[in-house]
Parts: structure tokens; sequence; C-alpha cells
């Protein structure tokens, strides 16, 4: 058999690279830095977003637990308005004030553990506007209470002014009403903000992760072969190995090593997020979210809290909508299109690496290598960022220098169905097969050629 003995070579090529310092320090220091991330991904915003996020528990839970109990009025409207309401909903007392005593509780409240609000209403030409001052000194008030009252305020302002202009108080809600507006292609539904925010980065970002991890490794078996070949090792492997023999076994060692110090970056970037999990953000909103789904209705009532509800219940069905084709096939089929694109661009490079006799013509044979590889990368890439369902979009899908990186976004998303992703996974291995067959055809006369650089149409003619 033209491959007997590629395990051999597989064997040797995958202990050299992962022994090496290289490896082994840029794995450790890539995964470090990837459990830094996740570690600051999950705790940063649950100490940035404490307000924000214990407001929405709130609204969730229902619970009245404002941090201010004083609200110091000063209308300068010259409307006469009642906020009794306001005040027994939200459990605070509410002071009408001159706005000269206004002023004076604004300088008296930064610097006492009163907590207390100093609110004003001013009339302009274009509407009104609620402007609070919170004790941030040494109470515990904190500015999303202030913000909550103000809208709370505000809402009472403008129901009072319609119901002033002749609105039946029925109608109130009808002519507060806001008119939603969306533009999408015919044909296709309509996506929320956040699907679509998720549509666009996930694609980018799992271009450019599979991007580097392909291409780096690949570059690595046309040094591998390079080193080999100018060190006459790859003579003596000859005598007793096929030509194919030792690119496959290269090529699948490569592969291999990639795919541990991927693994091993992840659980450097698990461990993070376990680490920060007991008070990251994760931990804080899961019970709220859950909540949330189940207290819709009863939330809707409460006014600023059934936005933050509404608000998250967004995200949540934003992100389940965008991953809603995920399960266990997508991830086999992820690692089969990584193996197959790998393949790929590996056989290439073992090409590139076998064409030059000396370390320094590497970087030139490896040229043509980088620019099929960029030229795939951007295929894949530029639709993301258009966002756009066009030719280009489709042709990234199926060319197999650029479906590596496109295709397990484009599955996870639901851009692709099954059909067409075990399509286009079909052509990516069929062009595996042609670059290895071709490798097998010209790889002996390659590696044993010394002088200068080959280039591709030297190369060519070798295969004739």
């Amino acid at each position: 058999m033209k491959v007997k003995g590629w395990k051999d070579v597989f064997k040797f090529s995958f202990m050299q690279q992962i022994k090496t310092k290289s490896f082994i320090i840029s794995t450790v220091v890539i995964a470090f830095i990837a459990a830094i991330m996740a570690f600051l991904a999950d705790f940063l915003p649950a100490i940035l977003l404490e307000d924000e996020i214990n407001k929405v528990s709130r609204a969730v839970d229902g619970e009245n637990m404002l941090t201010v109990e004083i609200v110091y009025l000063d209308n300068e409207t010259g409307y006469d308005f009642n906020f009794d309401t306001v005040a027994s909903e939200n459990n605070v007392a509410i002071n009408e004030v001159t706005a000269e005593e206004a002023d004076a509780k604004i300088l008296e409240i930064a610097d006492t553990t009163e907590r207390a609000v100093v609110t004003k209403i001013t009339a302009g030409d274009n509407g009104f506007s609620v402007d609070s001052r919170y004790a941030d000194g040494k109470s515990a008030v904190n500015k999303y209470d202030s913000e909550m009252l103000n809208s709370a305020i505000a809402r009472a302002v403008r129901d009072q002014v319609l119901l002033k202009l002749g609105v039946p108080e029925d109608s109130l809600g009808l002519a507060k009403a806001e008119v939603a507006v969306s533009c999408s292609s015919a044909g296709q539904e309509p996506v929320g903000f956040v699907q679509q925010i998720l549509n666009t980065v996930v694609p980018m970002v799992s271009a450019i992760i599979l991007f580097m991890f392909i291409f780096s490794y690949s570059s690595m078996v046309a040094q591998s072969v390079a080193i080999e070949k100018a060190s006459r090792v790859i003579e003596y492997l000859l005598t007793s190995i096929k030509p194919l023999a030792i690119i496959l076994g290269k090529v699948l060692a490569m592969c291999c090593v990639s795919i541990l110090q991927f693994l091993l970056i992840g659980l450097g970037g698990t461990f993070g997020f376990l680490v920060s999990l007991p008070f990251g953000i994760l931990t804080k909103m899961g019970p709220m979210i859950g909540s949330a789904a189940q207290q819709m209705q009863s939330a809707a009532a409460s006014g600023a809290g059934a936005g933050a509800v509404d608000n998250a219940a967004e995200i949540v069905g934003g992100i389940s909508e965008s991953f809603s084709h995920v399960d266990a096939s997508a991830f086999i089929l992820m690692i089969v299109v990584f193996i197959l694109g790998f393949l790929f661009y590996a056989g290439i490079a073992g090409l590139a690496g076998a064409s030059v006799s000396k370390m320094e013509d590497l970087s030139s044979a490896i040229q043509p290598l980088s620019l099929i590889g960029v030229l795939g990368f951007y295929l894949a890439y530029f639709p993301q960022v258009t966002g756009e369902e066009n030719t280009m979009a489709l042709l990234a899908r199926y060319l197999p220098i650029s479906s590596p990186f496109v295709l397990p976004s484009d599955y996870l998303l639901g851009r692709i169905d099954l059909v067409g992703t075990l399509i286009a996974i079909a052509v990516l291995a069929v062009a595996d097969i042609l670059i290895m067959m071709f490798v097998a055809k010209v790889y002996e006369s390659l590696i044993l050629h010394t002088g200068n650089r080959l280039k591709l149409g030297d190369i060519l003619k070798m295969s004739k």
C-alpha cells in the first residue's frame, strides 16, 4: 500500500511537535490569556452592571426595594400635577419644595446619609424634562433607582397632560403607543436587534479563529517538510516509506496537534469561566431570566421594570433563535469541516515545503499558500460584514478555499441546512482527495530535488 508507514511518520511528527518549547510556551500563554478573558467576560459585567441586574431582579420578582425613601420635588412647569400614585407604587414620600429649597437640598443631601433625591420638573418649547440629583455620598441611594423614579414621574406627567388635553383615561395606552419600524429583505423573516448582532459577530469571529488555526498549522507542515529536506532526513525516510505516507502522516500529525492545542486553550477558558461562575453575570442573571419567562404577564404592568424584563426576554429570545440549530451533529460537522479544511491547506503547504532546498527560500515558497488562504478568508469574511445573502456568500460555502472558514458558523446559525452542508463537505473532501493524489504524484520528485526553488509551473510539469 502506498500509505504504509504513515503511522510511524504520524507518531514521530506528533511527538516531535508537542515536545517543542514553542508549542508548550504558546499553549500555556494562550490558555492563560483565554482563562483571564473568560474570567473577565463573566466577572466584569456582573460588577459594572450591578445596578441594572438589581433592577431586573426586582422587576421580575415583583419586589419594590428602592434605595430611595424621600423625593424632594420642585415643579417649575406651572401645571398642577398629582404624584400620589407614584409615591404609593414606589413606597416613597414625595415632598413638594420651592426652587430655592430644592437647590439647598441638593447641597445638603450630598453629605448626609439621607436616602433622598431632589427632582426638578421644567417645561420647554419641546415638552417637559425631569432632572434628579441623588445622594451618592454616605447614603445607599444608587443611580438606577433615581432613574426609575424619574421614569415613573415622567410617565405620570405625560398621562396627566394627555388627560388635560381631553384624552379619555381608557385611551391613554393607545395615545402613548410607540410605532415600531423594521426593514428586511423580501422572502426573509425579520430578525431582532440581538439576533442581528449575533448573526454578524459569530461568523466573523469564527472565520478569524478557524483561519488562524488552519493557516498557521498548515504553514508548520511546510516548515517541517523543508527542515527534514534540508537536513536530508527525508532521504532516509523515502528508503522505506512511500511519499504519500510521509506527507499524510505529517499532515494528520499537525492536524491532531492543532486540535490538541485548541482543546487545551478551550480548557483554559473553561477554567477561567468556572472560577468566575459563582459571582459572574450568568449566575446572577440565570434565575431572573428563568423567572422572567414565567412572569412576563404580571411584570408588564410594572412600568420601567417591565421594560427591563422585556429587554432580558428579548436578549434570551435572540440568542435562542440564533442558535436554535445547535445539537450534537453540529459539533461533529464542525470537527469534520476543520479536519478537511486543514487537510486541504496542509497538502498545499507540504508541496511548498518540498519545493525548496534551503530554509531561506521557504517564505517565498509559501506565498501561493498565503494568497489562497487570504482569498478564502475574505470570501468567508466579507459576506458577514454586509450581512446579505448574495452570490459571494453562496460561493464561500462551496469553494474549498473558503468553506472551512464559513461552514461551521453558517450551519450553527441556520443559514445553510444539513443537505447543503453535506454537499459542501463532499466538495471539500473531493478537493482533499485530488490534492493528495497530486501530492503523491509529484512529492517524490520534489523531495529529491536540490538547487533553486521550484515554481508552480515546474511542479505542474512533474505531474504529467
